[in-house]
């Protein structure tokens, strides 16, 4: 699903490993600027090992079918994320997947998220019947974008993250 030359939607690849840790460590940057960054952290940075045995794990999830993740891809260069996790494989919860989405602060407004997400969702069509996520109620511009792709509120959890001292 090429967007122009150089930009592109497609799914992981084991290659995208340093890239997609390169993005993850650069959330923690951004957060101490931003502290309404929609993506939830560790206390601290996990070190490259925990990034690795993550990434493997979501790896090894896509090539066993219990879960869809897609990249943005710029330049050769993984810049965004996508995925869809089954929540519990082999149980009545099966059926259900967990998404998450992140892309670097530099590629935001292009349309790239919507991308992803549009990619995520047709490739998830057979392989789960609920796709859950969770959003920030201040991160406005994904609500929106949701909202479009026909996600609909069904809750809000108060005081579910905490950054600091702040819910």
């Amino acid at each position: 699903m090429p967007l122009n030359v150089g930009r592109m939607i497609r799914e992981l690849m084991w290659s995208d490993l340093d890239a997609l840790i390169e993005n993850y460590y650069s959330y923690y940057e951004e957060a101490k600027e931003n502290p309404d960054l929609g993506i939830s952290f560790y206390h601290s940075k996990p070190d490259y090992q925990s990034e690795i045995d993550w990434f493997s794990d979501l790896y090894k999830s896509v090539k066993s079918g219990d879960a869809v993740a897609v990249v943005a891809e710029e330049d050769g260069k993984a810049v965004g994320l996508c995925e869809a996790r089954r929540i519990r494989p082999g149980t009545e919860l099966s059926h259900v997947a967990t998404v998450g989405i992140s892309l670097r602060k530099d590629y935001r407004g292009r349309g790239l998220g919507k991308a992803m997400m549009h990619l995520l969702i047709d490739s998830s069509r057979d392989k789960f019947e609920i796709l859950r996520l969770e959003v920030f109620t201040v991160n406005r511009a994904a609500i929106d974008l949701y909202r479009k792709l026909g996600f609909v509120e069904y809750g809000m959890m108060p005081r579910a993250i905490k950054r600091g001292s702040r819910y």
